[in-house]
């Protein structure tokens, strides 16, 4: 079919649209809905297959977080606690971080910037599988004799020395001086939200021991926050009920503490997404039937009111072929149309989801083919009837009409 071909098709299309206008945009309509349902659920599922790969790209299967979740920000995690854990679940832990958070003022000469203070020890780098770009991570001996040693998130690098190779330098950090022992690369970690949990931003925080942070020995620290790395992720529903006895059962209780295993959650959020997904699914293919019947309803009135038109181009040598493509052009454009309005408004819908929701939602290329597909598919199975009834019409029944 040439261009030509398909222009002469269109021109007859537009004129019986405006004779049989609200039937058309009702066409339209219940097209366009159904398509940015498709496209809704089709853009989730990419973003939740993203969400997932990235999350456990990220903190892996095996990793357990215990917050502080105080009313009164008090921390709610000590060094006993620790000393327990490493009794009980130590041969089962890969990594073990305790972390506390916290703001100062950070002065370089004349420069000045508030920054996100990061207690911590050597196993939180082991955990989030943090790069460096120059330099080391805080180191076991660092905790111990509380050196007052800091690392810097890459921003924070930049934006105070204007270079990553600053190992050596000294930085004010409130009223007291670090010596900076390294600099973290581009650790980009995705923002990831779980419960009272959220990945960190490496590139704007500054890292020292949790000792100096504390200013106590390692015996009697006290903190916010644990990170816990499992060896293997199937020991982690069996270390569950110990977890809970070690922090303190009464805690978790009174909402002091809260014990995230992320892989779960991930998985829960997932399958509530999919049951989502299979609701939207389902209104959306309920809304395109009713899209179609009526693409159908326009094709089937355009074929009785222009059977003279038929005829006509028949008794002028128009094939069966022909006619079969005028009207499969009609009905297509008419959901194409419909499909493409659908894809706007699947945007907007999927804007709503992320909101309402905080659900992941992924529109790509391969969500606007979908879309585009599906309103294809529409046109075609609404219109391959009428189609068909007109060309069947005998030149000589047509005329007489």
């Amino acid at each position: 079919m040439s261009s030509a071909d398909l222009f002469r098709y269109i021109l007859p299309a537009i004129n019986m649209w405006r004779i049989k206008r609200l039937q058309a945009l009702l066409s339209i309509a219940g097209i366009a809905i159904g398509v940015a349902g498709f496209v809704v659920v089709v853009a989730m599922a990419q973003g939740a297959r993203e969400e997932f790969s990235r999350a456990v790209g990220v903190l892996g299967t095996g990793t357990v977080i215990v917050n502080s979740t105080a009313a009164d920000d008090s921390p709610q995690l000590n060094s006993e606690m620790l000393f327990n854990l490493k009794r009980l679940v130590g041969h089962e832990l890969s990594a073990m971080a305790p972390v506390q958070h916290e703001y100062r003022t950070a002065y370089l000469n004349r420069k000045q910037q508030r920054v996100r203070l990061v207690g911590t020890s050597a196993s939180y780098r082991e955990v989030f599988s943090l790069a460096m770009a120059s330099g080391r991570f805080l180191a076991p001996y660092d905790l111990q004799h509380r050196q007052r040693v800091a690392v810097l998130g890459l921003d924070i690098a930049i934006d105070l020395f204007s270079t990553t190779q600053v190992t050596g330098r000294m930085l004010r950090l409130g009223k007291e001086w670090f010596t900076v022992v390294g600099v973290l690369g581009s650790n980009k970690l995705p923002l990831i939200k779980l419960a009272s949990f959220q990945t960190p931003d490496t590139s704007r925080a500054i890292y020292i021991p949790m000792t100096v942070m504390s200013a106590r020995a390692v015996d009697d620290l006290a903190f916010s926050q644990l990170l816990l790395k499992f060896a293997e992720d199937q020991r982690i529903p069996a270390a569950t009920p110990l977890l809970h006895r070690i922090f303190g059962a009464s805690r978790f209780k009174q909402q002091k503490l809260e014990l995230i295993i992320p892989y779960e959650l991930l998985i829960k959020k997932k399958q509530f997404q999919n049951l989502l997904e299979l609701f939207l699914l389902g209104i959306s293919t309920i809304i395109l039937a009713v899209g179609v019947t009526g693409v159908l309803n326009v094709m089937l009135v355009s074929v009785n009111t222009r059977r003279s038109e038929i005829g006509l181009r028949r008794a002028v040598g128009a094939t069966k072929n022909d006619i079969l493509q005028q009207f499969m052009v009609e009905g297509v454009l008419l959901a194409v149309i419909g499909g493409s309005i659908g894809l706007f408004v699947g945007w907007g819908l999927g804007s709503v989801v992320t909101s309402w929701f905080e659900l992941p939602v992924v529109f790509d290329i391969q969500t606007i083919l979908t879309g585009f597909f599906v309103a294809f598919l529409a046109g075609v199975l609404s219109t391959i009837y009428p189609a068909i009834k007109a060309a069947g019409l005998r030149p000589v029944e047509a005329l007489k009409t």
